[in-house]
């Protein structure tokens, strides 16, 4: 028979558990097992041994890993965070009396090669002594007590383990004396992970409101939108899902980080980055952003992680589609499942620099027209710069003993693929004090990350007489990176704009816009690389003699009509006469355009001094079928003074607003019995809502479930009533979204404080 590959054994392994896991009769069975295997040592003079219970509530409680529903729902399955001690009993077939009468071993092993002096095998021997000896970077265990049959012994388990699902096996032998050897192996699952209340662990995180947000908390926020109109999208983390941990496991497993290296949180964050894409390694979700979804499910229409990571342990196939925001959210997960603590970020107005030039460079023709594309600069792919207006990834919180002293905190790292490093689409671990100093020689990846919050946009023109044919006109210091957000730790506030549970952490990653320190940040980082030198020492050459302002929105509410307006003030004593450029466009949150609603162009002819407006009306009928994901609508208006170089661009970015889902809990939320509920929305538009779905979640609450609805009439209301059945006490969240052929992405949440019977 062909021997199986490690990969699919483990998959094997861990889809049948997941199947166990929905099984009632287990309990029933183990208890059968161990009363079979008692009779058959009853009769032995050789210590046999009958059991291990590994007493995986008991452990997790203290391991702060109470919250697995692998611990709830498996009594074969141990979920402990390396530097802590673990209690089990040992039951034998004769009187336990380890100190004197018999030999206990217990091995534990990790990986295809297990081998102590690589630190993926625990050898320990129960001598008797009642006192852990060796140091927190060691195996090592102690008897606690002696009761009959039973012995109990505690295990230490180093601060620099391996993370990941190890194997254990007991042996027993009569001490001193000659005898059968009795060796079990046990089909327990010991998942290993990391430990930030360990002050030994990599990860080590001081604070403990710290570690209830960034290691606890099962759902949270993405932050969405445009700057600086943003708003907070909740997702269901679901870290604590029994299909997750699997999940996990099997990543790590696919990623190639060798096993005696998983004890390294830069290594396996690192790792992790790459094999929640599936550009390499066929990992967890594919990555699309042009639209067309329909042999998969749309980014906007996932509502948390635990239906994607239960997909791809069930399939072992990436999951179809995501988006930065989902690539970011289910790398949360992951990191939180592992015990790494993880925030989701999103840097607003993010620069994609292609080139490692620090800038973001945009074309124009001899005449001041934009040139759409330029070949001038573009990486191998053929993609050029741009500004996104988010850009999601994740911070993850480590020690970085591979760095100068300083370093270590905060890490980006980020799981969407957009350049390869080391020749494969990962990025990070990128240490915020390094991208704050401008330190581009620190790995990993900070020059990219730099310029995805700090590059400056520069403006170049067409010019034969020019080295490389171009002039640079203009640099815009302050257009990329205006706000960085994250939740912050406590409760999720509702939804909504500016919601209360936001934290600004722009300064976090550079020094405040404008200041000595932020100029000499980026030019220090440019004074290391070759490319970015020659953008920064070319001199502009632009004169700028007229103002302009762009009227600026928040959003609007679907169905209004909106105006793009500009306003122009000549400074000069000369006449002016300037070309107008207005188009209004349908935008994907990358900042790429998905329809054109709306153009205009025309001239203002501006005397000394004056200041003139031009407005171009945008109607409901203009926008309506023309919107896409995240609703975000681009205006752009081009200036080319005639009689001078200056060539002027503004945007304004809004959001046509949807209603929100209301939520309602119609009775008391008491834990193993039905919570009803009513979900409900106004339809807002004069359309008959076809093809509608309701999507709910939350972890605690309920697993993730469809729902198919009636069709709702035009102006009509929404109204849904179902009834939750959450087994335990909990505060969750219930996450929902509505979505129909006519109207999308319609969204609510709710928290829910489920108590005791």
């Amino acid at each position: 028979m062909p021997a199986v590959d490690p990969v699919t054994d483990l998959a094997n392994r861990f889809t049948n558990d997941l199947e166990v896991c929905r099984r009632e009769d287990l309990d029933f069975e183990i208890a059968s097992e161990l009363n079979e295997i008692a009779s058959a040592f009853a009769g032995s003079k050789d210590p046999k041994i009958v059991s291990v219970d590994f007493q995986p509530a008991y452990n997790a409680v203290n391991h702060h890993c109470e919250m697995y529903e692998l611990v709830e729902r498996r009594t074969d399955c141990l979920v402990l965070r390396r530097g802590g001690l673990f209690s089990l009993d040992i039951e034998l077939n004769q009187r336990a009396a380890l100190a004197t009468e018999q030999q206990v071993k217990l091995y534990f092993s990790f990986g295809p090669r297990p081998n102590v002096e690589k630190g993926t095998q625990g050898l320990l021997v129960v001598t008797g002594k009642t006192k852990i000896e060796k140091t927190h970077d060691d195996w090592d265990v102690k008897l606690v007590k002696e009761s009959g049959r039973k012995a109990t012994i505690e295990v230490q388990i180093p601060t620099d383990a391996p993370v990941g699902v190890w194997k254990v096996a007991a042996e027993v032998t009569r001490r001193n004396q000659p005898g059968e050897r009795h060796l079990r192996r046990f089909d327990t699952h010991v998942y290993i992970l990391f430990n930030p209340w360990n002050e030994h662990d990599g990860t080590y995180l001081p604070e403990e409101k710290m570690r209830e947000e960034y290691v606890l908390a099962a759902v949270g926020k993405v932050f969405v939108g445009s700057y600086p109109h943003t708003r907070g999208r909740h997702w269901a983390f679901g870290q604590f899902d029994d299909a997750v941990l699997p999940a996990c496991m099997l990543l790590l497993e696919k990623s190639g980080v060798l096993a005696e290296a998983r004890g390294d949180p830069v290594r396996v964050s690192r790792a992790l980055s790459k094999m929640v894409n599936s550009n390499d390694d066929a990992g967890l979700l594919v990555g699309k952003w042009d639209g067309e979804y329909e042999d998969g499910r749309a980014p906007a229409k996932w509502l948390g992680s635990i239906e994607i990571m239960e997909t791809y342990l069930r399939t072992r196939q990436s999951v179809k589609y995501g988006q930065c925001w989902v690539f970011a959210a289910c790398l949360n997960t992951i990191c939180r499942a592992l015990g790494i603590p993880c925030r989701v970020v999103t840097n607003f107005a993010s620069a994609h620099d292609t080139n490692v030039s620090l800038s973001i460079d945009e074309y124009f023709d001899e005449d001041g027209d934009q040139i759409e594309a330029n070949d001038r600069y573009v990486n191998p792919a053929g993609i050029r710069d741009s500004i996104w207006n988010f850009h999601v990834w994740n911070d993850v919180w480590m020690a970085r003993p591979d760095l100068p002293d300083g370093f270590g905190g905060w890490q980006v790292i980020d799981a969407t693929p957009q350049e390869t490093s080391d020749g494969s689409y990962q990025c990070g671990p990128a240490s915020h004090e390094a991208i704050r100093q401008g330190r581009v020689d620190l790995k990993y990846d900070v020059p990219f990350v730099l310029a995805e919050v700090n590059a400056d946009v520069v403006r170049w023109q067409e010019d034969d007489h020019a080295e490389g044919g171009f002039k640079k006109l203009a640099t815009q210091t302050s257009s990329v990176g205006r706000l960085i957000l994250t939740k912050e730790p406590g409760p999720v506030a509702p939804g909504g704009f500016f919601e209360s549970d936001r934290e600004d952490i722009t300064w976090d990653y550079k020094p405040p816009e404008g200041t000595r320190a932020e100029r000499v940040s980026i030019l220090s980082a440019a004074r290391r690389t070759r490319t970015a030198r020659q953008v920064f020492d070319m001199p502009s050459e632009a004169k700028e003699d007229v103002s302009f302002k762009i009227e600026d929105r928040d959003q609007i509410p679907i169905g209004d009509d909106f105006s793009v307006t500009i306003t122009a003030t000549n400074t000069s004593s000369e006449v002016r006469t300037i070309n107008v450029v207005m188009t209004c466009a349908s935008m994907y949150y990358t900042g790429a355009k998905a329809h054109t609603i709306k153009r205009t162009d025309g001239e203002m002819h501006l005397e000394p001094n004056e200041t003139k407006t031009m407005s171009m009306e945008v109607y409901y009928s203009d926008y309506y079928s023309k919107l896409v994901d995240h609703d975000l609508i681009k205006s752009i208006v081009i200036c080319n003074v005639q009689e001078t170089t200056q060539c002027w661009g503004g945007e304004d970015n809004l959001e046509v607003h949807k209603p929100d889902i209301t939520i309602e809990v119609l009775g008391p939320a008491v834990a193993t019995k039905a919570v009803p509920i009513r979900v409900s929305f106004d339809n807002p538009i004069p359309l008959l809502l076809k093809e509608c779905q309701l999507k709910l979640d939350g972890p605690g609450l309920m697993r993730p479930k469809t729902v198919e609805l009636e069709n709702i009439a035009p102006k009509g209301k929404m109204k849904f009533e179902m009834n939750l059945y959450p087994k335990k006490a909990v505060e969750g969240t219930l996450i929902v979204q509505f979505n129909s052929k006519q109207l999308c992405n319609l969204t609510g949440a709710k928290k829910i404080v489920v108590t005791d019977a």
